[in-house]
């Protein structure tokens, strides 16, 4: 198959460990890759665009990311789209358009499919797969008529290099088996893989996404500028002026996520990352509609 590739995590790094193994083993597996993702890590942006930038992309060979040599002849080729990576200033769902409207020689009618990750951490429930770039990429792909996958490796630690490789491995068969019996009403499959050291005999399950809701925190914590100070008691003495700069950090509250996690019933794709299950979600790249007069 011709694949295009792409990611939220941008190239190979400490935060991006897994999309290199995957295009290996797509290679090794006789498939064809074009791979467009950002030049660095995009995570919760969701399908955003950045709308009103020129973006800029810059051709690369893979090997420039890490110290091995370069031995695919055909990276020589600076237009070269088969073995060199294209690296763009911008976030996934950005990156899927350019790889669908703009690899030379190619529509988008000639990817037969487009896969966005792995992602490093899993897509479990709404409350991830409604922020995820990863998921936004493939559903970029389904608004412009193409089929996707969007695929997670359930975990942030770092793993050994035989797992990752068995994980990639798993994960080609797995999207070569949905190609062929691709369900007509589903336009991206959301794939959470565990990473376990017998992912390569994991179950499967189709389930369904769990509606994750933040409830007793959220995403951000104020930021004092007394650190000594009740971290819950922001101070709202009166302004010296009519305005007020206040500070918040990047800090989500995962309590209400665990939990949900741990009261998720058989069936939804949170209750399969906590029992080593690939769940494998089948979604439509829609808001749905509610009849409210029912």
């Amino acid at each position: 198959m011709r694949l295009l590739v792409v990611n939220d995590d941008g190239p190979p790094s400490p935060v991006s460990p897994y999309l290199a193994p995957l295009i290996a083993a797509l290679n090794e597996a006789g498939h064809s890759t074009v791979v467009v993702i950002p030049d660095k890590p995009l995570s919760w942006i969701g399908k955003a665009h950045a709308v009103g930038k020129t973006l800029t992309a810059e051709s690369r060979c893979p090997a420039s990311f890490s110290a091995d040599d370069c031995n695919i002849p055909g990276c020589a080729e600076t237009e070269d789209r088969t073995h060199r990576w294209l690296i763009v200033n911008g976030p996934p769902a950005s990156c899927t358009q350019l790889g669908l409207f703009h690899t030379p020689g190619l529509t988008p009618q000639d990817f037969d499919l487009v896969i966005s990750g792995p992602n490093h951490g899993r897509n479990a429930s709404t409350v991830y797969a409604l922020s995820s770039g990863t998921v936004g990429g493939a559903l970029e792909a389904a608004q412009c008529g193409r089929r996707a996958v969007a695929l997670s490796f359930g975990s942030k630690d770092p793993q050994p290099a035989t797992t990752i490789r068995a994980a990639c491995v798993r994960a080609v068969k797995l999207v070569e088996e949905l190609v062929r019996d691709w369900h007509p009403q589903v336009e991206v499959y959301s794939v959470n893989v565990p990473m376990i050291a017998d992912v390569g005999e994991a179950p499967v399950r189709l389930t369904k996404t769990a509606e994750g809701r933040w409830v007793t925190g959220g995403l951000f914590v104020p930021v004092l500028k007394d650190s000594a100070a009740d971290p819950e008691k922001l101070a709202m003495s009166a302004p010296a002026s009519p305005s007020r700069t206040y500070q918040f950090r990047w800090a989500p509250q995962l309590g209400d996520i665990k939990r949900q996690a741990e009261e998720s019933p058989e069936g939804e794709d949170l209750w399969a990352s906590l029992h080593g299950v690939i769940s494998i979600a089948p979604l439509k790249a829609s808001f749905t509609a509610v009849n409210v007069q029912e």
